[in-house]
C-alpha cells in the first residue's frame, strides 16, 4: 500500500470558489480511481487559498485485473448439430486469444451466444499515475478561468508549482507546463521560499512546520476554537455565522484570532449598519452580551502567528472605525430626509432596462398587493402603505453604500418617521426569505407585499425573454418563486395564483410578451414539484397531484399529503386499479351526460346507486379541502367499481348504451380528477 499526494500550487483562489472546487475534486478523484481500478482506502481533499491538494491513503500498488466478457456468435452458428465448434467459433476464439474449449454460453434476449472471458492484467499504479493525475486536473471546472504565460493553459488561478509524490518518489507528471517535484511553498510571510517534502507521509507535518495548516477541517476547528475563546476572554459571546466562518477558512493558511474594539458611541446607529461592514467588508465576527446586544468589540482572524498581534489589532480597529464613521454619517444624513420624500427619486432608478424604473415597479406592487389582499378577503390600509413605501430606502445614503441593508434600513426610517410598526416591519420583511433557510414574513403587510414584489419581478423579467436556464438566473427568479411558495405554505394561504399571474401580466401592458403564455405557470409548477419531493412525498404522487395543474399551492400540498396518507390504507391498491381502468375506458367517451334511464344491467345500476349515495359527501369534503376523507368516501365504491368492470361489457355495439356506461365511469373518475391523476401513481409491491 502507498500514500499519494498531488499539490497544485497557485496564486490566491477566491474563497467563494473553494467549497465547489473541493467537492469536485473529491468526486472526480473517486470516479477516476474506480475507472482505473485502483483501490484506495481514503480520498482526502485538502487545501488553502494557495494550494489544492489531493491526498490518497492506502492505495494499492497495482491496478485490479480487468475481466470482461466479449460476446461472440450465436450458439446455433458457433456449433453444428453434433455440438462441434464451427469455423465461426474457432475464428472468434482465435481472435480473442482463448481456446475454443474455454468459450462459455450465456443467454441474451432468449438467444444463446458464445462468450470469451478476457482477463487483462493490471499495471503497476506508478505506471498509470501520471495519466490519472493529468486527467484529474483537466476534469476540474471553475466559475471563472485565468490564462497566463503564453495563454496556452487555463485554470482558476495561475499554477506556480506542482508536488506529486508516491510515498517518497516523485511522480513524473507535467501539468500546465510545470514538471512535478517534491518542493512546495510555506506561508508567504512566515516561511517564504521552497520547502522539501520528503515523502507523501510527511506532507501535512512538513507544511504545518512551515506555518501552513493544509487540513481544511483542522483549520476550521482551530478558527472556531480561537474565536470562541477570544469572545469568552472578553466577557462576550460570538454571534456565529457559518457562512462567514467558511469564508474565513479559505482566507488564511495559518489562522490566529484577535479582538479589537471601537467607541461605544457607534452603538447608537442601527445594529445591522455595524454588523454589515464588519462581516461583508472586513470579515470580522461581532461580539454580543448575554442579552444578545452588541458589544463594542469584534473578532478577526489574521493569516499569521501571534507575533505583532497588537499592531495587527490596532490596524484593523482603524479600518473598522473608518467604516463605522461612514455608516454613522450616512444614517444621520438619511434621518434629515422625510422617509416619504425618499420615494420621489425612485423614477431615476432603473429596475430593468425594458421594464422601467422602481417607481413603475412600486405602482405595480401597490396594485398587485391590493389584488392579492382582495382575493384573501382582506381590507387593510397598512398593506397599501407598506407597498407604497417598500422601495423608498433605495434612495438612502445607507443603502447606496450597503446594498445588503435594503428593507432593513427602510424599517428603521419608517419607525423614525412615525409609521405604524406593522408597516415598518412589512418593509423589512417584503424581501424575505432572502436566502435558503431564511424566515418568511410574519406580518400580513410583509407577506402580501413580498408576494406581490416577487411575482412582479418574475412576470416582468420572464416577459422580456430572460428565462432562467441551468445555473444562469441573474435576477434570482427561482429564489423569488420559492419565496412565494414558502410564504403561501407557511401561512396556509388559499390563493389561486393563475388569477394573480394573469393580473400581474396585465399591469405591464405592452411592455412584456410571451411566446408560451403558460411559461410562468410551468415555472411555478416545477418549484412546487421540487418542494413536495423535498418534503419526502414520492415522485409518482407528486406527479399525480401536479397533473391537476392547479396553482393553489397550499391546496396542492393538502392533496399530496392526503394521497400520501391514503396510500397506506388497505383499500388503496384495489381502488387505484379500479380508478385506472375506469379512467382508461372513460377517455373513449364522447362527453355525453350520464342518463339513469339507459341503464340495463345490475352492475351499472349498483354502481350508479352507490355513487348517488356518497357523491354529495365527497363534494363537500373536497370543498372543505379534507381530501383524505374524500378519498375514504371514494374508496367505498371500490367493490362496486370492480363488480361493474368484471361483469359489464362497456364497449357494446349499441352506441347509446356504450356512451352511457362510459359516462358513468367518467362520473366516477371525475370524483378524483381534481384531487390527483391516479394514472401517475405506481402501485406498491
Amino acid at each position: 500500500m502507498s500514500e499519494i499526494v498531488l499539490e497544485i500550487g497557485t496564486e490566491e483562489i477566491p474563497a467563494r470558489f473553494m467549497p465547489d472546487i473541493t467537492q469536485q475534486m473529491k468526486e472526480k478523484a473517486t470516479a477516476l480511481l474506480m475507472e482505473e481500478r485502483i483501490p484506495c482506502k481514503v480520498v482526502r481533499i485538502m487545501g488553502t487559498p494557495r494550494r489544492l491538494t489531493l491526498y490518497l491513503e492506502e492505495c494499492s500498488e497495482q491496478q485490479d485485473d480487468l475481466v470482461k466478457m466479449v460476446k461472440g456468435p450465436a450458439k446455433k452458428i458457433a456449433f453444428d448439430a453434433e455440438g462441434n465448434p464451427t469455423k465461426a467459433a474457432q475464428g472468434f476464439a482465435r481472435g480473442q486469444g482463448v481456446e475454443v474449449s474455454h468459450l462459455i454460453l450465456k443467454q441474451l434476449d432468449r438467444v444463446d451466444y458464445v462468450y470469451a472471458s478476457i482477463k487483462k492484467a493490471g499495471k503497476e499504479t506508478k505506471e498509470v499515475l501520471p495519466g490519472i493525475l493529468q486527467q484529474f486536473v483537466e476534469a476540474l471546472s471553475f466559475p471563472k478561468n485565468m490564462l497566463w504565460g503564453k495563454g496556452e493553459t487555463s485554470f482558476v488561478r495561475p499554477i506556480r508549482w506542482i508536488v506529486a509524490l508516491q510515498d517518497d518518489e516523485v511522480i513524473p507528471v507535467t501539468i500546465a507546463g510545470i514538471q512535478a517535484d517534491r518542493y512546495s511553498r510555506g506561508h508567504r510571510f512566515l516561511s517564504p521560499g521552497q520547502i522539501e517534502i520528503k515523502s507523501a507521509q510527511h506532507y501535512v507535518e512538513t507544511l504545518e512546520n512551515a506555518y501552513v495548516m493544509v487540513d481544511i477541517e483542522k483549520r476550521r476547528r482551530r478558527i472556531l476554537k480561537e474565536i470562541e475563546e477570544t469572545a469568552r476572554e472578553n466577557k462576550g459571546y460570538l454571534e456565529k455565522d457559518l457562512d462567514l466562518l467558511e469564508e474565513v477558512v479559505w482566507l488564511v493558511e495559518y489562522p490566529t484570532a484577535f479582538c479589537g474594539s471601537f467607541n461605544p458611541d457607534y452603538l447608537g446607529i442601527p445594529r445591522e449598519a455595524i454588523i454589515t461592514p464588519m462581516k461583508e467588508h472586513q470579515r470580522y465576527f461581532p461580539v454580543v452580551d448575554m442579552n444578545n446586544q452588541l458589544k463594542p468589540l469584534f473578532i478577526g482572524v489574521r493569516n499569521g502567528a501571534e507575533k505583532y498581534i497588537g499592531t495587527v489589532t490596532r490596524g484593523n480597529e482603524k479600518v473598522l472605525v473608518a467604516r463605522l464613521e461612514d455608516a454613522k454619517f450616512f444614517y444621520e444624513e438619511d434621518l434629515k430626509i422625510p422617509f416619504k420624500d425618499m420615494g420621489k427619486k425612485l423614477s431615476k432608478i432603473v429596475f430593468q432596462e425594458k421594464l422601467g424604473s422602481y417607481q413603475d415597479k412600486v405602482e405595480r406592487v401597490e396594485a398587485l398587493s391590493e389584488f392579492i389582499a382582495d382575493k384573501l378577503g382582506i381590507k387593510d390600509e397598512k398593506i397599501q402603505i407598506c407597498a407604497n413605501l417598500c422601495k423608498n430606502d433605495l434612495n438612502s445614503h445607507m443603502v447606496k453604500e450597503f446594498t445588503e441593508l435594503q428593507g432593513i434600513m427602510g424599517e428603521y426610517y419608517a419607525n423614525h418617521a412615525g409609521y405604524d410598526k406593522i408597516v415598518a416591519q412589512g418593509i423589512r420583511e417584503h424581501y424575505m426569505p432572502r436566502f435558503q433557510g431564511d424566515a418568511v414574513p410574519s406580518s400580513l403587510p410583509g407577506q402580501i407585499v413580498a408576494m406581490a414584489d416577487k411575482l412582479d419581478s418574475i412576470v416582468g423579467v420572464m416577459g422580456v425573454g430572460l428565462i432562467p436556464t441551468g445555473s444562469q438566473d441573474p435576477y434570482a427568479l427561482r429564489r423569488a418563486a420559492q419565496g412565494i411558495l414558502q410564504i403561501v405554505l407557511k401561512h396556509a394561504l388559499d390563493l389561486d395564483f393563475s388569477e394573480i399571474i394573469d393580473y400581474a401580466k396585465s399591469l405591464y401592458k405592452d411592455r412584456i410578451s410571451f411566446d408560451n403564455e403558460e411559461i410562468v405557470e410551468e415555472f411555478f409548477l416545477q418549484r412546487v414539484k421540487k418542494d413536495l419531493q423535498d418534503k419526502g412525498i414520492s415522485y409518482d404522487q407528486v406527479d399525480a397531484v401536479t397533473r391537476v395543474r392547479s396553482l393553489r399551492f397550499h391546496d396542492t400540498l393538502l392533496r399530496a399529503r392526503a394521497i400520501e396518507r391514503f396510500s397506506d390504507e388497505d383499500a388503496f391498491s384495489i381502488l387505484l386499479q379500479g380508478i385506472k381502468r375506469a379512467n382508461n375506458l372513460s377517455q373513449k367517451s364522447k362527453g355525453i351526460e350520464f342518463a339513469a334511464n339507459l341503464m340495463k344491467e345490475v352492475p351499472e345500476q349498483r354502481l350508479a346507486s352507490a355513487l348517488d349515495k356518497i357523491e354529495a359527501n365527497i363534494i363537500e369534503k373536497k370543498q372543505s379541502q379534507d381530501y383524505y376523507q374524500a378519498l375514504l368516501f371514494v374508496a367505498e365504491l371500490k367493490d362496486d367499481i370492480d363488480y361493474f368492470l368484471e361483469n359489464t361489457m362497456v364497449m357494446v355495439d349499441d352506441e347509446s348504451i356504450r356512451e352511457n356506461r362510459l359516462a358513468l365511469l367518467d362520473k366516477v373518475v371525475s370524483l378524483t380528477r381534481d384531487i390527483a391523476d391516479f394514472s401517475q401513481i405506481v402501485e406498491k409491491e
